[in-house]
């Protein structure tokens, strides 16, 4: 079952469609779910870096409204007058400016003001001066302040040095005419207030957000403190060697966002979740795509297959007919692409086989004809030889009544033979034929020579070709009885076997040994009394087929055994051989 669909022409072809149609559809689809997912984690990509990106510009921006905070604050009258006046009682006052400031930004954070000598601590936070704090001028944002003009802004971790809670922290050195350092204005912008920008600007996905100073510690998780602190972002691929990136992505893992100004790393985590879920989404939606793909694939593939394999399997049909000898069979056009100009092509071939094959048929019927004629005219030479020197030596001796049945036999089996218009006659009529051979042979062997026929029941009614049994008997006298004393006996009996004639031809003369035998059977000694059996081998094959012939047994010194396998040919229907038929006639009528 499998071999034969495997040898389909349609199912070969509908397989090449349809598995064609699923791989395009597989391929587009691919392509489709690729370029949608693509584009989706480019927007996904560019929303992270875009969170990540204003959650820069919103900490950027505190940073420098608590930068102009400090430089407005150095500037002030009040706030000068606590600096450089050591008995100055306006620190409620400054204090107040300082809440004030404080309730004014958006995003909460510690303003303080720290003198040095009296060592005084103002602060809107609860922060207050320890003892371990003596040196804190050449520590963190003091020290940076100390070393610049402007506004110092220092990234810490959760080890700060004044507040476990502050980030960020600024400070500007407030110096007197001698450049002397006589205290510092102090901002510091504690976890909470970043956790309040970062809330802001990365909700939407709820995925981790880090804030990176330039040492590459973490001054912010979003997971809380546990995840911050010195050399915890190497666990997520970050060191200290990314001063040099800017805006990016990680392995599509962060997005990432430098400030330039102060050196902060702003880290988006990609949402993983989110991407797997587009990504099932998009399978999901797929599968319903491309069953629907298959089934439209498996309609269009079974016309395409059809459209093309069934004028071919026209003309298959039509092929097995002209195969099997119907050379009537056409093929039905109705197209004019190549398959319709194949169909055109094989109806002409077909009809010019046809053509042909007719004229070769006549051609062949009229060359058997002409064959079997010519076999039948065939006498042996050497006989007639022998006839007319016995009638010539019987004229010598005055034997006149031998000489008339000498010739009345000569007359009657030279008019059977020469009669051209019977190629079939029955075996009756060549039993007459081989009685006037007999009469002629015995004028010359005697009362020695005689003939016993025995035929089945209804045989001699049977039609077989002219003069095949003749040979058969003249070969047993010439070849059998040639220089035998004694007596000369032929006996020759017809059988039914099946759709054959078997006719059987025994003598009691010389034999031969087997080399002569089989020489005689191959037909090929020569010498003219060998013509007769080649003869009645040829025309027993042309009206029967291979089955018919002529088969021998000899043994030397006992006599020779020849039987011949004839066609039975239909009385009805002598027309199938192409021989016309001579009915038994009276030997008298030849006379």
């Amino acid at each position: 079952m499998l071999k034969k669909i495997s040898e389909s022409y349609f199912c070969r072809i509908f397989s090449a469609f349809f598995v064609s149609c699923l791989v395009f559809a597989v391929i587009l689809s691919g392509i489709i779910s690729f370029a949608f997912y693509r584009i989706y984690l480019s927007n996904l990509r560019q929303q992270s870096i875009g969170t990540a990106e204003k959650v820069r510009n919103a900490i950027d921006n505190e940073i420098e409204n608590y930068k102009e905070v400090i430089r407005n604050l150095t500037e002030d009258e009040e706030v000068r007058a606590f600096f450089t006046d050591p008995d100055a009682e306006n620190a409620n006052t400054v204090l107040r400016s300082l809440y004030i400031l404080k309730n004014g930004n958006n995003q909460k954070a510690a303003i303080s003001i720290v003198k040095m000598n009296p060592t005084q601590w103002l602060s809107t936070s609860e922060q207050v001066m320890k003892s371990t704090h003596a040196s804190f001028e050449n520590w963190g944002v003091f020290r940076k302040a100390n070393e610049g003009e402007d506004v110092a802004v220092y990234a810490i971790a959760r080890d700060a040095m004044l507040n476990e809670a502050d980030r960020i922290c600024m400070a500007k050195a407030y110096r007197d005419e001698k450049d002397q350092v006589l205290g510092y204005v102090l901002v510091e912008i504690p976890r909470s207030t970043i956790d309040v920008i970062v809330n802001e600007y990365a909700e939407q996905y709820k995925t981790m957000f880090m804030i990176l100073n330039q040492s590459g510690a973490i001054i912010y998780h979003t997971s809380g403190l546990d995840y911050e602190g010195l050399g915890k972002a190497e666990e997520y691929g970050f060191d200290n060697n990314w001063s040099d990136r800017t805006t990016g992505i990680t392995d599509d893992t962060f997005a990432y966002s430098r400030s330039d100004s102060y050196g902060l790393l702003y880290i988006k985590e990609m949402p993983s979740d989110v991407m797997n879920k587009i990504m099932n989404a998009i399978l999901k939606a797929m599968i319903p795509g491309l069953m629907i793909i298959a089934v439209l694939g498996l309609g269009l593939s079974g016309m395409l297959a059809r459209s093309i394999s069934a004028p071919i399997q026209r003309i298959r049909e039509s092929m097995a007919k002209v195969k099997h000898g119907d050379l009537t069979a056409r093929v039905i056009v109705d197209r004019k692409d190549e398959i319709g100009q194949l169909g055109e092509s094989f109806n002409a071939m077909t009809e010019q086989i046809g053509e042909l094959m007719a004229n070769i048929d006549e051609e062949k019927h009229s060359l058997w004809i002409a064959e079997t004629r010519s076999l039948s005219l065939q006498m042996n030479p050497h006989f007639l030889y022998n006839t007319l020197d016995l009638i010539k030596w019987n004229a010598k001796l005055n034997r006149t009544n031998e000489i008339s049945d000498i010739t009345v036999q000569l007359g009657r089996l030279l008019r059977r033979v020469m009669n051209t218009k019977a190629d079939l006659v029955t075996v009756s009529y060549e039993m007459e034929i081989i009685r006037s051979f007999l009469e002629i042979q015995k004028k010359h062997y005697g009362d020695r020579l005689h003939m016993e026929a025995e035929l089945q029941s209804n045989m001699e009614e049977e039609l077989i070709p002219k003069l095949i049994l003749q040979p058969m008997v003249e070969n047993a006298i010439v070849h059998g009885f040639s220089g035998k004393s004694g007596e000369c006996r032929i006996c020759l009996d017809g059988r039914f076997d099946g759709e054959y004639l078997i006719f059987r031809v025994e003598d009691n003369g010389n034999g031969m040994d087997q080399e002569t035998l089989h020489s005689l059977l191959d037909f090929r000694q020569e010498g003219t009394h060998h013509i007769g059996l080649n003869n009645v081998q040829r025309r027993a094959r042309l009206f029967g087929d291979e089955n018919c012939g002529i088969s021998a047994v000899s043994v030397p010194g006992k006599g020779t055994q020849i039987t011949l396998r004839i066609k039975h040919i239909d009385k009805e229907k002598p027309s199938v051989t192409g021989g016309t038929v001579e009915q038994s006639a009276d030997p008298n009528q030849y006379l």
